[in-house]
């Protein structure tokens, strides 16, 4: 370890030794040199490379330092830099950020060519990984459910059904299902169990002295009939049991004449809803003020309460099969997606226009984010963070600034040796 700073890793320290080892050595080279001079003139050489190879390495290290702290702690302009313009340093790696990794040019070449549901459907498909999402979705299902089944998730869910119920054409998509119904007789099936129930109720001997009571009561009351009690329940009785005859009539003779009316009434019934705008917009006039009830979505209300509290307690069962049964959900859909290379190509496309979308609508927050981060941080211990990770590299620029200013320091020396050297420059001198 650094004993100057404990946080930096043991090779930055000896890099630093190793700086301030070669600058010691040119300084003892250049003493040693500078002394020998006299004696011979290759010692001006020597002297010349170990002075040069002290200005830089001085030079360097005063470089060096002045980018995390000022050197010997003198103030002086310049220095600190890292410490001076963390800010400004923060700002432009955001910047950077933005523009060469967040930029849509340059993400979504690389989305493209990531095959997620492929990796997906593998992953799925694995017995191991089905379960676990099984294990984790059986787990957190009561706790969903729980929430799902609060009064604002009830009140939100009877919303939204009445706001999708205002949307939908009834009157179209009700004579559709008529169609649908009629297409192959299906409606004259139901007509077949109605009128077998009804003819079944009113052959019943109760119900016809019900209903002939009932009727005799209301045709003695009118003034104009003119029927005592006892005729009117002879009528009344003969009226009953033709309705009930003729209801029998019908629900026997597949080619009876109501069931033909009964077509006619359905198909223009069929084709009124979905081509008159009168019946069209009375339909919906009837939807809109059934929706309109205060009451209509207390139903709503407890028929999802009903089935969230029905879900929870199948889910928290020791017994209950929830988990397994999502498992294997799971791992056929993993097949399903590996199979299927249509599904895959749209499931891509569609998450790599989700990740952009998200992206792009994401890039000032996550460029924001980075720019305060680092504004947050403290200047000295990022400089001391930089240092420890950059610096041993940076000694080298020490370490070679010391070897170059010495061969440098050596070829200007011979360099003026070489001048002097020259007749006409001794003549001038002379």
């Amino acid at each position: 370890m650094n004993p100057t700073n404990p946080g930096a890793p043991l090779s930055l320290a000896r890099m630093k030794m190793l700086a301030v080892g070669l600058l010691v050595l040119a300084g003892v080279v250049y003493a040693a040199a500078t002394l020998l001079e006299p004696r011979h003139s290759a010692w001006g050489y020597v002297a010349a490379a170990a002075e040069a190879a002290m200005i830089g390495a001085l030079a360097d290290w005063f470089a060096v330092v002045a980018l995390f702290r000022h050197p010997l702690g003198l103030p002086i302009p310049h220095t600190a830099i890292i410490v001076a313009n963390k800010d400004r340093l923060g700002a432009q790696l955001a910047r950077f950020l933005d523009e060469h990794f967040l930029a849509a040019e340059h993400v979504q070449p690389t989305l493209a060519r990531w095959d997620m549901a492929a990796a997906l459907g593998q992953w799925l498909a694995r017995p191991d990984a089905a379960r676990r999402v099984g294990r984790w979705l059986q787990q957190a299902t009561p706790a969903l459910l729980g929430a799902l089944d609060q009064t604002p998730a009830r009140q939100w869910v009877a919303q939204l059904a009445q706001r999708l119920l205002r949307e939908v054409d009834l009157a179209t998509l009700g004579g559709q299902a008529l169609a649908a119904l009629t297409a192959h007789g299906h409606h004259q099936q139901w007509l077949n169990g109605l009128l077998q129930q009804l003819s079944g109720w009113a052959g019943q001997e109760a119900v016809q002295e019900k209903l002939t009571d009932a009727i005799a009561r209301e045709l003695k009351e009118l003034k104009y009939v003119g029927l005592d009690q006892m005729a009117a329940r002879l009528a009344t009785r003969k009226l009953v049991a033709a309705l009930t005859r003729t209801l029998a009539d019908v629900a026997a003779d597949p080619d009876h004449e109501l069931r033909h009316r009964f077509d006619g009434w359905m198909t223009e019934s069929i084709n009124r809803l979905q081509t008159d705008p009168d019946w069209q917009a009375r339909v919906a006039l009837w939807r809109d003020a059934w929706l309109a009830q205060p009451q209509w979505k207390t139903p709503i209300e407890a028929w999802w309460h009903e089935l969230m509290g029905t879900l929870r307690a199948d889910a928290v069962k020791p017994e209950s099969a929830l988990g397994e049964r999502i498992a294997s959900v799971v791992q056929a859909a993993g097949q399903q997606l590996q199979a299927d290379a249509t599904l895959r190509a749209w499931l891509n496309t569609q998450a790599q226009q989700v990740l952009l979308s998200l992206l792009d609508s994401s890039r000032e927050t996550i460029v924001g984010f980075v720019a305060q981060r680092v504004q947050a941080w403290d200047a000295h211990d990022m400089s001391r963070t930089l240092e420890n990770n950059i610096g041993r590299d940076l000694q080298f620029i020490r370490i070679n600034g010391t070897l170059v200013g010495a061969l440098v320091g050596l070829l200007l020396h011979a360099l003026t040796q070489a001048v002097l050297a020259l007749p006409a420059v001794q003549a001038w001198m002379g």
